[in-house]
Parts: structure tokens; sequence; C-alpha cells
């Protein structure tokens, strides 16, 4: 513990336990608990992530204590943000001491319930708490005697320990990953967790403390004069009560101020500061929501500030302001709608190009939109836009956006057709346009990423995606011997040269001994022809089921045996024909790549031909693989293809054997190709979101549009709006779920090859 305490110079500690039930001669039970640390400097979610990918998974993490130092660095709400998302996900408990996110348990993530436990009282702004050192150190120890007792109170629960695991199997390498159910029981012996000599760690339901100690502080002045003064601490709120020692009233006095005003007034000094202060514009009747309050802000320009106005309990004094586009009056008139530029591109089924109509009009499933004209390369053919109308997912996103925050739009391509990238410390495609002030959004399937996110704002993800890799089915090659594989040789040659022969010779040897039959020779071959040919004859006739003239043996014992080879010819011949119609179907073969760590893809040459694939030069797909597997990126920049049509059209031509894209879109292809010849393999890679695209902040000002269009994307998902989009945009005819690798089709030549041959 003494280590840990010594790690508070950090910005931010995650102190994270996992425990292990076991027994031993001397004891019934004993519990091994083993407990690290990670320290995060940055406000990096990619650093989250890959925390919990090497650290927490591999060593079964069952309980993370997140303590958060804001003496080292503050607005850690993003980090916050995302390790409470995680563990909400997975299920992991965890407990929290946290002065900056302390009302974090009115966030919603998922429909998972969390499972958090608060040291500090979970408020709103307004409250400062006791966050130095030392405050750390407390805090580091009541967490883990909360762990740690909760534990001891498992192990007293033999039969429930049977039933429930404290090794959760979680992996990034799992395509989903699973809600670990029994953290639910662990959390629940948290809050009911009984500590001697704590009383005051005790919890509600909802994993708040029931009791805690808070400060109060009191502005004095200091000795007799009156124009310095002091914060000094005169009270203290605990679980024994109020203490309060001598107070300074308004007005220097040792008493309080005869009489009460009914309501107090206080003059309020502010300044811009995310996210404890932040200015937004009013609604349009001119008034605050229920979540802002009213606030009056200086006019600022590059040189200097401008003082227009004194709000006083007298009222309101203004004098000359300076409204937009530089006049002295304000302009006449409000624009009942805002008017925002949407910058897209194109990404089936998310933004599709279609033709108007003959009146030159779109219908009421696309929007009008101002499209490029570009070669097959992608590569720009005039500077001018011509008209065309825009469907798809996004579009349908928007059309709800537009209803219901009020706005008109235009849309427009990206100049350059690029997604955005960092090239040569210059962002290029959609990002350059937010960047450049050239779109108010970024509507399409734009992917979220780290890089990205550092540069621009981005709404909540309205739908997940990652990584995939999309391969063709091609037919497979029937064998000459076809017709023999229902048996395997030693079968063949048992029945044709053993049984035919044995069976045939026996017949004949009891037909000879036959007093009904040929007696030894006695009977004139005139009334009964028969021979060892003959007897072949009919073996043969018997075990095809053939239709031809035979001689049939007069003995018992020889017609006995006649029968039992008829009943083994039934048999042989029906089994025979049973597995022929499998080995005469042509069966689908495809490249069954596990994923992006597959040897084809990180080794090419080992196969000859050397295995080829490729993506879309200057997106996500490519970056990622640049960061993480250079060694990919330099070999399949010569397969590039401008767009994902092209990179389908390759794929079915032979020209490379696999195309890597974003998952979604790789699915939705893949489940509407018409001759349903592709499928999606391996699992996702990278997984992140599509996102609506905002630019930067500047210093003052959050952009207001964030926020309403998170509202509206929440709502769409709580009311399974967003469900019945993908559902009616990503479903295809194809049924990529369904077993691959044989084909139901009309047998034609090939399939009979081997019969032709044996003919």
């Amino acid at each position: 513990m003494a280590l840990m305490a010594r790690l508070i110079g950090w910005q931010l500690v995650r102190v994270v336990v996992k425990a292990k039930m076991a027994k031993s001669k001397r004891h019934k039970r004993f519990c091994l608990v083993h407990v690290f640390h990670k320290a995060i400097k940055f406000d990096d979610p990619r650093e989250i992530l890959n925390m919990f990918c090497k650290d927490f998974f591999p060593n079964q993490v069952i309980t993370v204590l997140n303590i958060n130092n804001p003496l080292g660095m503050t607005r850690r709400t993003s980090s916050n943000h995302y390790i409470n998302q995680l563990t909400r996900y997975l299920g992991i408990p965890i407990i929290s001491w946290d002065t900056e996110y302390t009302g974090s348990s009115q966030v919603k993530f998922s429909q998972n319930k969390t499972r958090n436990l608060y040291l500090i009282a979970v408020v709103f702004s307004g409250i400062t708490f006791d966050y130095d050192k030392q405050a750390i150190k407390q805090a580091l120890r009541w967490g883990m005697k909360v762990f740690l007792y909760t534990l001891l109170e498992l192990s007293k629960k033999p039969g429930l320990l049977t039933n429930i695991t404290l090794q959760p199997k979680f992996s990034c390498d799992a395509e989903l990953l699973p809600v670990w159910q029994d953290g639910e029981i662990l959390y629940r012996h948290m809050l009911n967790v009984s500590i001697p000599g704590e009383t005051h760690l005790k919890f509600n339901q909802n994993g708040t403390l029931k009791q805690t100690d808070l400060i109060i502080w009191n502005l004095q002045w200091l000795g007799g004069s009156k124009n310095t003064t002091e914060w000094k601490e005169v009270g203290r709120w605990t679980v024994n009560g109020l203490k309060m020692s001598e107070i300074t009233w308004p007005g220097g006095g040792s008493t309080p101020p005869s009489g009460k005003p009914k309501r107090a007034f206080l003059r309020i000094a502010t300044l811009y500061e995310e996210p404890y202060v932040i200015y937004r514009q009013p609604e349009e009747e001119g008034k605050c929501d229920d979540k802002s309050l009213p606030c009056h802000i200086y006019q600022r320009n590059e040189k200097k500030v401008l003082l227009v106005g004194r709000w006083t309990v007298n009222g309101l004094k203004m004098s000359e302001i300076t409204w937009p586009g530089g006049g002295s009056t304000p302009p006449s008139g409000k624009p009942k709608r805002a008017f925002l530029r949407i910058a897209t591109l194109y990404e089936e089924p998310y933004v599709i190009y279609r033709q108007p109509e003959e009146e030159g009009k779109c219908d009421d499933k696309s929007l009008p939109c101002h499209i490029y004209q570009r070669n097959e390369r992608k590569v720009l053919l005039s500077n001018e836009t011509i008209f065309k109308c825009c469907s798809g997912l996004s579009m349908d996103l928007l059309k709800i956006f537009s209803e219901q925050l009020n706005f008109d739009f235009e849309i427009k391509e990206v100049y350059d057709g690029q997604w955005g990238l960092l090239v040569n410390k210059t962002w290029n495609g959609l990002v350059k346009a937010l960047l450049t002030k050239e779109a108010d959004i970024v509507m399409t399937s734009f992917k979220i990423n780290p890089d990205r996110a550092s540069a621009v704002n981005f709404s909540v993800p309205y739908l997940e995606t990652g990584i995939k890799i999309i391969v063709a089915l091609r037919d497979g090659a029937i064998s000459p011997t076809a017709f023999l594989e229902p048996y395997d040789y030693a079968s063949w040659s048992l029945i044709l040269i053993f049984s035919v022969h044995a069976t045939g010779s026996s017949i004949l040897i009891f037909e000879w001994l036959s007093p009904y039959g040929l007696n030894r020779g006695l009977t004139h071959m005139r009334d009964h022809k028969f021979s060892l040919f003959r007897s072949f004859w009919l073996i043969w006739a018997m075990l095809f089921s053939t239709s031809v003239q035979t001689d049939s043996p007069k003995g018992i014992a020889s017609r006995f045996l006649a029968n039992i080879w008829a009943l083994f010819a039934l048999v042989f011949l029906a089994s025979y024909t049973a597995n022929l119609a499998a080995f005469m179907i042509t069966k689908e073969e495809y490249y069954d790549l596990s994923g992006i760590q597959d040897y084809r893809l990180q080794n090419p040459y080992t196969m000859n031909p050397p295995f080829k694939y490729a993506t879309i030069p200057n997106g996500s797909t490519e970056a990622n693989i640049r960061t993480n597997h250079i060694d990919m990126y330099n070999y399949m920049k010569a397969y590039n293809l401008p767009d994902v049509e092209s990179g389908i059209t390759a794929l079915k031509q032979g020209k490379i054997q696999a195309f890597i894209y974003d998952s979604s879109v790789l699915e939705y292809r893949a489940s509407r190709d018409p001759k349903c010849g592709l499928v999606t393999v391996g699992n996702r890679y990278a997984m992140t979101g599509y996102g609506v695209g905002f630019p930067p902040n500047n210093k003052q000002f959050k952009n207001p549009w964030i926020d309403k269009f998170n509202k509206v994307i929440l709502k769409l998902q709580e009311n399974g709006e967003l469900d019945r989009l993908q559902k009616f945009w990503l479903a295809g005819a194809c049924d990529t779920k369904k077993e691959k690798g044989v084909s139901n089709r009309t047998l034609g030549i090939l399939n009979f090859t081997s019969a032709f041959i044996l003919l």
C-alpha cells in the first residue's frame, strides 16, 4: 500500500485487483489476491483500451479502484467517462474516488446496470472536496478494505463460491465481449460489506455513501484591515453531526444580521472554462433551458474586451453594440430555422448517389446534393458540381436531425474525395473541410478514430463498426474418379474381387452337390444349364439390379445363398447411391482467413503465387494498418484500389484474394451480392463507430450542435429507430450466416466427368 501511495504524483491512478479462491491442508479455504496499479498520463481512449487488453484481461481482473488525482492534471472527464463505460459494459465492479466525476452514476451508457461504489458523495458542482495526498492515501486504504472484506464475506459462503467464478474470461481478440454476470454478485456483497472500525463506509443501493464528511469554509478578514481576506475552515459535517467555530458574517460582524431576507441576492463573477462554465446561445425565445442559467458576457475581439452594459438590481443599462455585419442596429427579423452546410462522401449503404427524376427533383426517400464529377480512379474531372439525389442510412438520419432540431441544410461532396488522413502534418478530405470551415458537419460513414478525434469533434457513435476481410467464393474441382469415392479402395476390392467370386463359386459348389441341382454331374446339361460363368453372371446381375436373362440354381442351399447375396446387393446399392450424390456436387471454396493476424496476410510470400490483398488509400483502415502493421501496409500499397466497388470487382476477377475495409460496409456488400459469391471471414479488428463530425471548438465557445445531435442519437437508440434503420439498409437477400461450401445447383457435364470416363 505504501508503494501505491507514492504513485499519487501521476495524474490518474487505477489500482486493479484480482482474486482466486483455493484450499490448503491446514485451512479450509484461503484467497489469493493480486494487486497491481496502472497510471494514465494522457486523456486518450486508445491508452485506456490498451490497458484493458494488455493488463486487465490477461490478469482476469474482477474489481477496478479508480483514483483520480486532480493535483496532477484537471479535466479528466473523457478518460473517466470511457473507463466507466468499459467497466459498465463488461460488468466489472468499480470503486471510484474521483473529485471531478462524482456525478457519473447519472450517465447512461448501455442497457447494463452500473456497478459503481463512490468513496466521495455524488453531488453536482458547488462543493470542493479534500483531495490532498493524505486524502488520496486514505481513499486507497478504503478501497482495498472494501474489496478485501468483501472477499472475506464470500469465503464464508462455500456454497455460493461453487456456483460463481471469480476469474472472468475477457479477450480483445473476441468478436463480442460477454458481460461478467457473476460481477453482480460481487458488487452486491460490496454494497452490504461491513468493515470493523470504518462505520462510515456503508453504501446505498445505488453505490453512493450513506454518510460523508464535508468541510465548511468562511471568508474572514485578516487582522484589522478589511482589504485582505482569507478562507478559513470554520466547521465540519461528519457522522457525529455539525461542529462550528466562529464565523465572520457579511459586514464584518461576529453575529448574523438582524432579520432575514426572503431570498439572498448574490453577484456572481465567472469566466469561461470547460466543463465548469460553458457559454451557449439562448433558445429561439431568447430564454435559457432548464439545464443552463442566464449570464452576461463581454464581447471580445482579438485586441480588447468591450464593455457594453451592466445588469444591476436597478435594471439593465446598455451602451452601443456592434451587431453582426458591423452595423449599429440589430438585423431586422429573425430566421426561423438555422442553416447548416453538410459535407459528405459516397459509401453504400450510408450515402448513395442517384439520378433525379424526370422533373429534375428528388423523391421522398432521397435528398438533393451537389456532387463533383470524377473518373473511375476518383480523379476530379471538373471543379463544377452536378445535381444528384442522395439516399442511404446517413441521409435518413439527416432527415430526422433536420426535423427534430429545426434546421435547413445543403449537401455537398468533399472536394478531394478523401475520407480524412494526416499527410505531412496536414489533414485532407472530410477532416480538412471541418477545419477550414467549409462545412458545418460531416454526414456519412465517418469513422471515429483517435487521430481524427484529436483534430475535430464527433457526436456519440450511432453505429458500431470495425475492420474486417471479405473474400470471394470459388467453384471447386470434381475428381475424375468421383464415382468411386463413396467407398474406399479396400471396400471396392473386398466387394468386387473377393465377395463376388467367393459367392459365385459357393453357389456353384452347393448346386453341384445338391441332388436337385447338378447332382455331382449326374444331371444332364440339357435339363439344367448351370456353370461357373452362369453363376458369376447371376451374381453381377443381382449386385447392380439389372434386368437381364439369367439361370437360377435349383438346390435349396444355393438358392438360400443367392437370396442372401440379393439382400447384400440391396444394401450396397442403396448406400452407394446415397453417398454418390454428395461426391458429384460441386463444392465451393474460399480463403478462410482468421483475421488481420492470419499468416497469409502477415507473410503473403509463403503462398505460391503470393497472396494479394488491398484496401482503400487515405482512409481510416489504411491508417490503422500503417500504424500497427507496417509490413502489411508496405506490401498492399501496390494493390490498393480507389473505392469499395473497384475492390469487389477485383476480388471477383481474381486480381486480389482478399479486401480489407469497414466491417459494416463489407457485410452489406456480401449480403447484397447478386450471385451471393462473397463472404466475410475472420474476427472484427479495431472496433469503433460511425459518428457525425463537427468543427473543433474555439477557446471560448463550445459548438452547441454537438449536444443537440447527441440527444437525438440517444433518443433514437432508446426508441429502437436506429435498429430499424440498420435492419432496413444493412440486411440483404444473401444469408451470410448460412454454412458456406456446398452449392445446390443443377448438375452439369462437369459433375458427370467421371461417369463419362467410365463409359
